[in-house]
């Protein structure tokens, strides 16, 4: 039960640090390209969008925490072995290789390639390092 609680709390977290970090980045891009009159209706505030990306992001990354707290539990059941300073190196291993599907279609535009790689590696280093490592504190 440790591992599904410690994915919600790192989810919560990367979502506490993606909602602002979203926020700033569509009213900048609005400023510059007008992002926010082409994805939402006309009229729409761009504090209000800012407002539904956070909620999205609590949803989406608290979500994912959980089902990721949920293989490494299932996983550390059957192979608990460590490595590359991880408590749990199947499950480490199977958060790279997720992380890698996402972000290396990403990496396909331009404009996208700095951000995709830094939340990468923000993604990688917080479900495939912090979940395990706060998983053991609390067994």
């Amino acid at each position: 039960m440790a591992d599904v609680f410690a994915g919600f709390v790192v989810g919560y977290a990367l979502a506490l640090l993606a909602a602002p970090i979203g926020a700033v980045a569509l009213i900048r891009s609005n400023d510059r390209t007008g992002l926010a009159q082409r994805v939402a209706p006309e009229g729409t505030s761009v504090v209000a969008l800012s407002v539904v990306l956070h909620f999205a992001a609590m949803i989406v990354l608290t979500a994912l925490g959980l089902i990721l707290g949920m293989a490494l539990n299932g996983i550390d059941a059957r192979r608990p072995e460590g490595g590359i300073g991880s408590p749990n190196l199947v499950y480490t291993a199977m958060v790279l290789a997720l992380t890698a599907v996402i972000v290396i279609p990403a990496m396909a535009v331009p404009a996208a390639r700095r951000y995709a790689l830094a939340g990468g590696v923000v993604v990688a280093a917080a479900f495939g390092w912090a979940v395990p490592w706060l998983a053991t504190l609390g067994s």
